[in-house]
C-alpha cells in the first residue's frame, strides 16, 4: 500500500488519473495526506465515491476546498459522517449546495451541533427539506437567529414540530409573519410559552 508519506508527494495530476476505483481504496489516513490542491482538482466523481469513514478523516482546510458540486455528490452516509467542525468549516456556498435530499438526510445530531452561521447558510428553498426530527433539535439560539423569511418557510410541519422553548425564541417579527397555516397548528402547549407581545402579535396578525 501506498504510505501516507507517499501520498502527500503525489501530484495533482496523478491523483486524478486514480480516478474514482483508486480514491476509493485509499484509506482514510490516506485521504487525509492529500494536499488542498489535490482536494480542489478531484473530480466530483471522486468525491462521490468517499466512504464515511474516509470523509470523517477529512480536515477543516481539506473541506473548505471542495466545491460545490464536490458537495453535491457527497453520499448520504458520508455526509451523515461529518461532525459539527466539519460542518462548521463549510461556507455558505457549499451549505447552499446541498440537495433537498442531503438536507433531509442530515442527522439530528448534526442538525442539533449546527452553529447558528451554519443554520442560516440554509437557503429558504433548503429550508423546507428539515424533517420534523430535524427542526425539533434545534437549538432556541439558533432559532433566535434564523430569517424570518426561513421561519416561514418551515411550514405547518416545521411549526408544529417546534418546542414551546423554540416559539418562544422566535421574534416577535416572525410571529407577524407567520401564516394563518402555521398559526393554526400552535398547540396549547407552544402557545403557552409565547409572551404577552408575541400573544398580541399572533393575534392580530393570525
Amino acid at each position: 500500500a501506498i504510505g501516507t508519506a507517499q501520498v502527500a508527494t503525489m501530484t495533482t495530476e496523478d491523483v486524478v488519473a486514480l480516478g474514482t476505483t483508486g480514491i476509493k481504496a485509499m484509506s482514510s489516513a490516506q485521504i487525509g495526506a492529500l494536499t488542498t490542491g489535490d482536494i480542489v482538482a478531484l473530480s466530483s466523481a471522486q468525491a462521490g465515491v468517499l466512504s464515511s469513514a474516509q470523509v470523517a478523516g477529512l480536515n477543516t482546510a481539506q473541506l473548505s476546498n471542495f466545491s460545490t458540486d464536490d458537495i453535491r455528490a457527497l453520499g448520504s452516509a458520508a455526509l451523515r459522517a461529518l461532525s459539527s467542525t466539519q460542518l462548521g468549516a463549510l461556507d455558505s456556498d457549499q451549505i447552499g449546495a446541498l440537495t433537498s435530499t442531503q438536507v433531509s438526510q442530515l442527522s439530528t445530531a448534526q442538525v442539533a451541533g449546527m452553529a447558528s452561521d451554519t443554520l442560516n447558510a440554509l437557503t429558504s428553498s433548503q429550508i423546507p427539506s428539515l424533517t420534523s426530527s430535524q427542526v425539533a433539535v434545534i437549538g432556541t439560539a439558533q432559532v433566535a437567529t434564523m430569517t424570518t423569511e426561513d421561519i416561514v418557510a418551515l411550514g405547518s410541519a416545521g411549526i408544529k414540530a417546534m418546542g414551546s422553548a423554540q416559539i418562544h425564541a422566535l421574534s416577535t417579527g416572525d410571529i407577524v409573519a407567520l401564516t394563518t397555516a402555521q398559526a393554526g397548528v400552535l398547540s396549547s402547549q407552544q402557545a403557552a410559552g409565547l409572551t404577552s407581545t408575541q400573544l398580541a402579535a399572533l393575534e392580530t396578525d393570525d
